[in-house]
């Protein structure tokens, strides 16, 4: 009898939210993309959209059409004449879906972190830190823009990373970061 042992890769299992507001739209479908290529590389993966609510878009990304999926969220959320509400969304987050942050879940936040003077929840978003093994926050806007209605410098310190990312080229380095760590 010969014993063979086989290598276990633990892949890592992610929450990710993701603003595709106005503000967002140049890149969310890039991200979206990027949630969608995460799908094989990952254990389990829970994704959320939000503008001025947070919604589930798990089940857009289950089959094995990238286009589809990311048409219907947009389709299903459309940009329009509503503002932004990051905190609201958290607070649907914390309503609904808290019991998918433990200590094995990376949370990746997409957003400029725009809330239009709306209360941050950094409550909530504290005890969602907390809860996951890391944070990490992938945003368009290089901390020079982070001003006036901008809640990231209240949200960056709970993180454990906050990473620029408005194009390929740093989505890629973005990439790299999160799977080599």
């Amino acid at each position: 009898m010969e014993i063979k042992h086989k290598d276990k890769i633990k892949k890592p299992k992610i929450v990710v939210i993701c603003d595709i507001s106005t503000s967002m739209r140049f890149c969310s479908e890039l991200m979206l993309s990027f949630l969608f290529a995460l799908q094989g590389q990952v254990r389990k993966t829970h994704a959320f959209a939000f503008i001025d609510h947070l919604e589930s878009i798990s089940e857009d990304f289950s089959g094995a059409n990238a286009d589809e999926a990311i048409q219907s969220v947009l389709w299903r959320m459309p940009s329009g004449h509503y503002n932004t509400d990051l905190g609201w969304s958290l607070q649907n987050f914390n309503d609904g879906y808290m019991d998918t942050l433990n200590s094995g879940t990376t949370l990746i936040i997409v957003g400029d972190g725009r809330n239009n003077y709306f209360d941050p929840r950094l409550d909530i978003f504290s005890l969602m830190t907390r809860r996951a093994s890391r944070t990490i926050w992938l945003n368009p806007e290089p901390p020079t823009l982070w001003h006036g209605d901008s809640d990231m410098p209240k949200y960056a310190p709970l993180c454990d990373n906050v990473l620029k990312v408005g194009n390929l080229r740093e989505l890629v380095n973005a990439v790299d970061e999160l799977m080599t760590h």
